[in-house]
């Protein structure tokens, strides 16, 4: 014996946050047999990540592992460190500057900050062409047509869900104009001088970059 149910939301209701169960179902219909829940067509049913949206230093840790496994070589174009108003510090041999800063954190910040140059440039262009989308087409629904497997794999990994609509795509945004503010706030005098925590906000900032870009 084989029993269909079919829910069908009232028009014009949204939500912003998924269903959930048959009680929270909007602008869809949900097929169900006694016994088991049969899942929509475009179902997402990948594991959950356990790292969805990463803060800066969720993974430091392991950022850590990985600099120690594969040293970090520098090679500075001059010994001074510039970046504020306290310098030109001298930062030879053993030296640091007025923040605490030594030749390695200062390397490690530059890094950091060549690596946020790129990230707000993708994310500027991401940001404008979510606009110019919405602003044409409305919130569309997201289809990279049957010949991809993975529509969205950057967002997928980092963000921890499928985006639906171009509307989705807002949430992935907003999470990577906050991170990196608080990566680039990382770089103004006094806040960060150890050059391990710089590279692996640098990281973080290029995950935040790949993510910008898709």
């Amino acid at each position: 014996l084989l029993c269909f149910f079919f829910f069908q939301a009232e028009d014009g209701i949204r939500d912003p946050l998924w269903s959930r169960g048959l009680g929270d179902v909007y602008k869809r219909q949900v097929q169900i047999n006694i016994g088991a829940v049969v899942k929509e067509a475009d179902e997402w049913d990948q594991e959950m990540g356990p790292h969805p949206k990463p803060g800066v230093a969720t993974l430091r840790s392991w950022d850590h592992i990985i600099a120690n496994r594969y040293k970090i070589m520098y090679a500075p174009a001059d010994d001074t460190c510039t970046l504020c108003t306290y310098g030109p510090c001298d930062l030879t041999g053993n030296k640091r500057g007025a923040c605490g800063i030594d030749q390695a954190g200062a390397c490690g910040k530059i890094v950091l900050i060549a690596c946020l140059m790129g990230c707000c440039a993708h994310a500027a262009h991401g940001r404008h062409l979510y606009h110019w989308c919405i602003d044409k087409f409305g919130d569309m629904k997201f289809d990279m047509g049957s010949e991809i497997l993975v529509d969205s794999p950057i967002y997928q990994t980092i963000m921890g869900t499928k985006p639906r609509t171009f509307k989705d795509f807002n949430e992935g945004l907003y999470y990577l104009e906050e991170e990196v503010v608080q990566l680039l706030a990382a770089t103004h005098t006094g806040q960060e001088r150890a050059f391990l925590d710089f590279e692996s906000k640098a990281l973080h900032a290029v995950r935040l970059d790949l993510l910008g870009m898709e």
